[in-house]
């Protein structure tokens, strides 16, 4: 596995690399995007060998990880934006650039359509139910280690108060100070928070509270709380009664999880 593992990133970095004409602030833009990645794809691994996956399993849920989010470079190349909303689904452009090149050479056509349903999905609000086990269970793997990567970045960000101003975190929105009232709702019903419904950052960082309901494995789950990605969102937070009820109703909602 560690020969094939070693081409992916290679071929990885041949693909990225070939983007030409970024300037200064993209090229950065570009490193914590490819860093991501690899730091995705290695979460992927964890997850997917503490789940007891075989060896075949653990390689799909690397290259699902690796290039989950491809279809981010030849985005800020087009539209210079990681802005879905101000451009295209990111995941399913993604695909796209999968299709056009020469990824896959040592996987069969089965194997190769359960990297695109999981690459095509991971950004999503849910899942389809009509998933079979299989794709349920890579789609979720990627799903868990991609937001447990966000996190570990947000949090690193929030954490530092002389961080520069960073608009691909805050989506360029005014800080505010009170959740939205749809937010609230959503997060106080054990829901996901949908993105069309944040407004400030502060909604922003309760979205990423209300990643806990959309986290599928007790891995990920103890690897959440051992790196205290709550507790960090809320000490970057004013504190007043909403916000101390989500973050109560958050905790307790993850403190189950173990007891259970």
């Amino acid at each position: 596995m560690k020969d094939r593992v070693n081409l992916a990133r290679k071929q990885f970095d041949s693909y990225v690399e070939a983007i030409e004409g970024f300037d200064g602030q993209q090229l950065k833009n570009i490193e914590i995007k490819r860093n991501h990645s690899y730091r995705v794809a290695d979460l992927a691994v964890i997850l997917a060998s503490k789940l007891g996956l075989n060896e075949t399993e653990v390689y799909l849920s690397f290259l699902i990880g690796l290039y989950h989010d491809i279809g981010r470079f030849k985005q800020l190349k087009d539209y210079n934006t990681f802005s879905d909303a101000k451009s295209v689904d990111h995941a399913a452009f993604g695909i796209d650039v999968l299709k056009n090149g020469n990824f896959f050479d040592n996987l069969d056509e089965d194997q190769v359509n359960l990297i695109y349903l999981a690459i095509q999905q991971h950004n999503k609000l849910g899942l389809p139910n009509q998933l079979n086990d299989k794709q349920r269970l890579l789609a979720q793997i990627i799903r868990d280690a991609d937001k447990l990567d966000i996190l570990r970045v947000i949090t690193d960000y929030y954490s530092n108060p002389k961080a520069t101003p960073n608009h691909t975190l805050t989506w360029e929105m005014p800080k505010g100070n009170t959740v939205s009232p749809d937010v609230s709702k959503q997060i106080l019903k054990g829901s996901l928070v949908s993105k069309e419904k944040v407004v400030n950052e502060l909604d922003i960082k309760v979205m990423q509270l209300s990643w806990v309901y959309d986290l599928n494995y007790r891995p990920s789950f103890e690897l959440m709380m051992e790196r205290r990605y709550l507790e960090k969102i809320y000490n970057s937070m004013p504190k007043n009664d909403t916000v101390i009820e989500i973050f109560r109703k958050v905790k307790v909602f993850v403190e189950n999880k173990f007891i259970a």
